[in-house]
């Protein structure tokens, strides 16, 4: 189905849910960000307080990461059991195990925990990072410092990460509390992403997916080519201004809320010829955190309650070309083309 570029997702200033404001503008904010989630599961943020020399820095990152010598990773290659590290270019195959692989490369970055920390004997998704080597801002030529960089973004979307999910949960009639605490020593990740802009003709920069976790956070994207699809079929630019976030539901948070808000199959089509950079901000609850509606499922929505941990594992080792997804929850049916 063809993309359709003269249409937008719903744009919504998440102010009022993010600082002191009037109940009035809070109710409103609220009121829109659950609209948009229970019907596209997608919407661009405005409001949201992230510095803009925050994300400044972090696109510095992401671009230094990717000017590096590759032969700087050797032995940096993410591995079954530890997804951290560099992904090569053309690496993974579609989760359903059907289909080209994906055409992009990436730097695959977890929840930061230390060795000692008892979580670690609990289970294998967690431990210290394998960070790219420190490298040259593009523009100025000086030394960017990736980590500090990268964990500075990821303290603001964490905060954004919260503060949403108590909108959610409290236009929900959900304890946010209970699910804040989901988020304790949690399997949260981010991606750092480039697009060749030379790829094969109908190559995917990444194939039609739906996430699998909570909450989806994506800068702005000056290049574009991640699109929406609609439920009639047809592809929706996720066009976002410079100010603002991309947010989308996960399979999780869709599980959660009994149906009620909307993981949405999208996908990553580079037509510019450029090369795109981009850093989606993924948060997972806690490995022995049992995923299941706490709400009463909506009319048609059945699933089976989930481990994080052991979901999330299945899930990132079925990208490689000799495994498979055993979930159902990644079964898109007709969202495939």
């Amino acid at each position: 189905m063809p993309s359709t570029p003269d249409a937008e997702l719903p744009l919504i200033d998440i102010a009022p849910l993010c600082g002191d404001r009037a109940p009035p503008q809070r109710a409103q904010a609220m009121e829109a960000l659950l609209g948009a989630l229970s019907t596209v599961g997608f919407a661009v943020l405005r409001g949201h307080g992230v510095a803009p020399e925050v994300t400044a820095r972090m696109r510095a990152a992401v671009a230094a990461t990717f000017a590096a010598p590759r032969e700087l990773y050797a032995g940096l290659t993410v591995q079954k059991g530890n997804y951290r590290g560099y992904v090569p270019l053309g690496y993974f195959t579609p989760n359903s195990g059907v289909g080209d692989v994906d055409y992009y490369e990436a730097w695959k970055l977890h929840h930061e925990t230390d060795p000692k920390d008892p979580v670690c004997l609990q289970s294998p998704l967690y431990g210290p990072n394998r960070w790219p080597p420190v490298g040259p801002d593009t523009a100025t030529g000086r030394v960017v410092d990736i980590r500090a960089a990268v964990l500075a973004y990821w303290s603001e979307m964490d905060r954004v990460n919260a503060c949403v999910l108590t909108a959610l949960c409290e236009g929900l009639g959900l304890d946010a509390t209970m699910v804040l605490d989901m988020l304790r020593q949690p399997l949260t990740n981010m991606t750092l992403l480039n697009y060749p802009g030379a790829s094969p003709k109908d190559a995917w920069g990444i194939h039609p997916h739906k996430d699998f976790n909570f909450l989806t956070f994506l800068s702005h994207d000056p290049v574009g080519g991640l699109e929406v699809r609609r439920l009639d079929g047809t592809w929706l630019d996720a066009h976002c201004p410079p100010d603002a976030l991309v947010l989308n539901v996960g399979d999780m948070l869709e599980l959660l809320s009994g149906g009620r808000l909307v993981s949405t199959p999208h996908r990553v089509v580079n037509r510019s010829g450029r090369q795109r950079m981009s850093f989606p901000y993924f948060s997972v609850p806690r490995h022995d955190v049992r995923v299941q509606p706490l709400l009463p499922p909506v009319p048609g929505f059945v699933r089976e309650p989930l481990l994080a941990g052991a979901a999330s594992a299945n899930i990132w080792t079925s990208n490689w070309p000799d495994e498979k997804s055993a979930l159902a929850a990644q079964d898109l049916g007709d969202y495939g083309g």
